[in-house]
């Protein structure tokens, strides 16, 4: 079974890349999909763990996570910010493991991991291929406050410099995917890679 790890960082179109890949039927593992539904799982271990470290405050009555409480806590102590993530990246790996054994034993042929950071955290070590989805910044910050109309254009510029330039990631890629124009030409150009990874080339 071959791993293809997708990078690049907001409003690149990771996710459109992603929801394209699972039209063709290949499975693809998303890693914030996988954290939501970690949080909200009620008596999940990463909930007792983050019951834990925030206290009994990070619980609604019903049993799921206080998001805005959570949110406000974590996001204004860097320490606590890191342990909080610590939890659900240990999660997710987990996750990614199930899903790469679920997926060999189903005879899958190639499978995508979409993971935030990816690059960052090393968990691209374990991906046979990272594909890199380019475009240029101006616009990926149109693109994100599209996808998100909280976002300002400040907050947009703010999060793609805290995230590894283009050029960084470029050294992890081997394949690079053009997303600067429509999502046809992008399609076109996702299909020829498919088909070299199925001729094996």
């Amino acid at each position: 079974m071959i791993i293809i790890g997708l990078a690049g960082g907001i409003g690149i179109g990771k996710s459109t890349t992603a929801a394209y890949l699972r039209s063709l039927g290949i499975p693809v593992f998303n890693a914030t999909g996988a954290a939501k539904s970690v949080a909200v799982s009620k008596g999940s271990e990463s909930l007792q763990k983050i019951a834990q470290l925030l206290g009994s405050e990070s619980i609604l009555p019903n049993g799921e996570l206080n998001r805005p409480w959570v949110a406000e806590k974590v996001f204004h102590d860097k320490a606590l910010l890191k342990q909080f993530e610590a939890i659900l990246q240990e999660q997710v790996w987990n996750d990614v493991q199930a899903f790469l054994a679920f997926q060999k034993e189903c005879g899958a042929k190639v499978v995508f991991l979409d993971l935030p950071l990816m690059i960052e955290r090393g968990w691209h070590t374990i991906a046979n291929s990272v594909w890199l989805i380019a475009a240029p910044k101006e616009l990926r910050i149109q693109r994100a406050i599209q996808r998100d109309k909280g976002l300002t254009p400040e907050t947009v510029v703010q999060r793609i410099n805290a995230q590894p330039s283009l050029e960084e990631l470029k050294k992890y890629a081997h394949v690079i995917i053009d997303n600067s124009g429509d999502f046809e030409h992008t399609k076109v150009q996702l299909l020829e890679q498919l088909r070299k990874v199925e001729l094996g080339l």
